[in-house]
């Protein structure tokens, strides 16, 4: 099986653990006598989610082995994903405001300011585009021995 699969499925499975830990939150207390406490087995749904974690340990497991790679621009993607959300949060407030209540006029200035940002953060997303082409290759062209019944 490709990686790029494989990713699909953990991404699944993921979605399918956090649907029944809900559904068992949720239907293991029930008003005795409620029709809808006898149309849900939490018992059957606990089986499934043991099965279903099992099977997700497993498929990480691979999937990192397959990974070891390209795992350092996997973290630089990380990284600079990060950086980016970072400079969104820097204030590029300046020149002269009012604030507070009273609305006093206060002069702000920056070290950075908008337009230096912007193109600091189009430089890191030009290498994440770069980063993320890599990674796709990568998941589109690397087997995983993974794909028999038992483990999908």
């Amino acid at each position: 099986m490709k990686l790029y699969k494989a990713l699909k499925i953990r991404k699944s499975l993921i979605g399918d653990i956090n649907k029944l830990k809900e559904e068992i939150k949720s239907h293991n207390s029930f008003l005795v006598g409620s029709k809808n406490s006898e149309r849900y087995n939490v018992n059957e749904a606990y089986n499934q989610l043991f099965n279903k974690v099992n099977n997700l340990v497993a498929l990480k497991y691979v999937i990192n082995e397959a990974n070891r790679e390209i795992q350092s621009k996997i973290y630089l993607l990380s990284e600079y994903k990060a950086l980016i959300a970072f400079l969104n949060e820097i204030s590029v407030k300046e020149g002269v405001q009012a604030i507070g209540y009273a609305e006093q006029l206060r002069e702000y200035a920056v070290h950075l300011n908008e337009y230096e940002i912007k193109k600091m953060i189009e430089k890191y997303q030009t290498k994440i585009d770069a980063l993320q082409d890599e990674i796709d290759i990568f998941n589109h062209t690397t087997d995983i021995p993974w794909g028999n019944e038992e483990n999908e």
